[in-house]
């Protein structure tokens, strides 16, 4: 005989209301559903991704009867604190909001750029060697081979371009050349979404709130950050659909992001981010009016940024032996650059004779100079000798801006070689930059311009972590005989 579902109960408490309420917790099960969806006095909950019901004596002994033909009903853990575990079953507030998407794996990437020939459009597709690859793009019968130029490619039309991003994200990776400018809310939308699990639940991401973050010219990493997170946020609540996520108030976008920090892995910056996204979404998208002093921002945590010595930076840049790989770290760490300065640097951009380097629109869409070593100009133009980049100072294997995913594990590889015991990555060696040119005396105010702060509240920070002052003062142990 088949052995009854069991329905665990767990009590909770409106966060707001102070109303208590009862989770019914259960393996999914048709019969069970079926039968709530009669009884509308049990209604589902997106905050904990559970049915529920008020909490009385009376509702509890209601639900025994209701269940009574398919399934037991459990109050052992009525009263639990969450992350209890039985039969498999979590008890838990967090499980339901902590992967609301989940990623999709794909046989390669592909890289698109533009091309122009008689006066017409194409967009040609390179990637590293790759059979499978290359067989699913001849099956698509959208993309032509071309002889001359050795590349699949096809008409740069709008209609196009969607068909082939429509016909291919289920499978590749895309990813866009620089000069490749997209301002197409509907394709971005696609290419912005495609690592993603598309389920019947799933939702995108309205193309209202893109087109508006596109029309008000919002950088390309703020326009990708505040997709990701209203995404997240529509996605995490799988059973209500969008006209319901947009009736959310204060209290809903509370309670997520209360849950999100909840989870260790998010820290302030990152629910603050979220916060944003979510109260721009609702701003342009819906009639509702979300109270900004009724949602909460949480205060962000006092951290120091890691720093390394002067000793550790250069064991770190002798274990690079790629030329090209050690001249972009060298940048980064003698001009204090951001990874996205460093890798929007053009030819043009390097003034040896005034031994400047200028950084266009960088955070804040700010242009600023900073300063050119002597020691790094040797090699900077051995490189260049080398590598001869056309228009970016460091450029990828097919042209356009070096990625900084690549950035990144240069870097890595370099600290895993050194065998030093540091942590820290890219933006490590920027703040490296400005605590070594604090210790060696430079002013505090020439070093916010060299990094492009806006506030010198930012670049005292530094303060905190220089170690010069530090080693003047003495322990008063070191007064005692011992």
């Amino acid at each position: 005989m088949k052995e009854k579902t069991t329905i665990y109960l767990n009590k909770r408490r409106h966060a707001s209301q102070h109303i208590w309420f009862v989770l019914l917790i259960f393996d999914t099960n048709e019969k069970i559903e079926e039968r709530i969806k009669l009884n509308d006095w049990i209604i589902y909950n997106p905050y904990y991704g559970h049915y529920c019901t008020d909490f009385s004596q009376t509702s509890i002994d209601l639900l025994h009867d209701l269940f009574s033909d398919i399934a037991m009903v459990n109050t052992q853990f009525l009263d639990s604190i969450p992350s209890i575990k039985t039969n498999e079953i979590t008890i838990s507030t967090e499980s339901y909001f902590k992967y609301p998407l989940k990623s999709k794996e794909k046989i390669g990437d592909i890289l698109l750029l533009p091309f122009i020939s008689d006066n017409t459009k194409f967009i040609i597709i390179k990637y590293k060697p790759n059979a499978k690859i290359t067989n699913f793009l001849e099956q698509t019968k959208l993309v032509t081979w071309g002889k001359e130029i050795k590349a699949y490619f096809f008409k740069g039309t709008r209609t196009s371009l969607m068909n082939f991003v429509k016909a291919t994200t289920p499978v590749l990776k895309i990813k866009l050349h620089h000069k490749l400018q997209l301002r197409d809310a509907t394709i971005m939308q696609l290419i912005m979404e495609q690592s993603y699990v598309k389920t019947a639940e799933y939702k995108s991401c309205p193309l209202p709130f893109l087109n508006y973050l596109y029309l008000k010219n919002y950088s390309a990493s703020t326009i990708l950050t505040y997709h990701y997170y209203v995404l997240r946020f529509i996605n995490t609540y799988k059973k209500t659909n969008i006209m319901g996520i947009n009736k959310f108030g204060a209290d809903h976008i509370n309670k997520y992001h209360e849950i999100m920090t909840q989870d260790k892995g998010f820290r302030s910056k990152t629910i603050n981010q979220s916060i944003s996204a979510i109260k721009l979404y609702y701003k342009i998208i819906t009639d509702v009016i979300i109270d900004d002093k009724l949602v909460f921002r949480p205060k962000r945590e006092k951290t120091l940024p890691v720093v390394w010595s002067k000793k550790d930076v250069a064991a770190v840049l002798q274990n690079v032996p790629n030329l090209k790989h050690k001249v972009l770290l060298m940048i980064v760490y003698s001009a204090g650059l951001r990874i996205g300065e460093a890798l929007n640097l053009k030819i043009s951009d390097i003034n040896s004779e005034r031994m400047q380097i200028r950084i266009e629109q960088a955070k804040g869409k700010k242009d600023r100079y900073t300063i050119l070593a002597k020691s790094i100009l040797p090699l900077l133009r051995k490189y260049y000798t080398k590598y001869k980049p056309t228009e970016y100072l460091f450029e990828g294997q097919f042209g356009g801006k070096y990625s900084d995913s690549s950035a990144r594990n240069v870097l890595k590889e370099a600290v895993k070689q050194s065998r030093l015991p540091i942590t820290g990555g890219l933006h490590t060696l920027r703040h490296s930059f400005a605590t070594h040119l604090l210790e060696s005396g430079t002013d505090l105010r020439y070093i916010q311009g060299l990094l492009g702060h806006s506030s010198s509240k930012t670049t005292e920070i530094y303060t905190h972590i220089s170690n010069a002052h530090l080693q003047l003062i003495n322990s008063p142990i070191d007064d005692l005989e011992i």
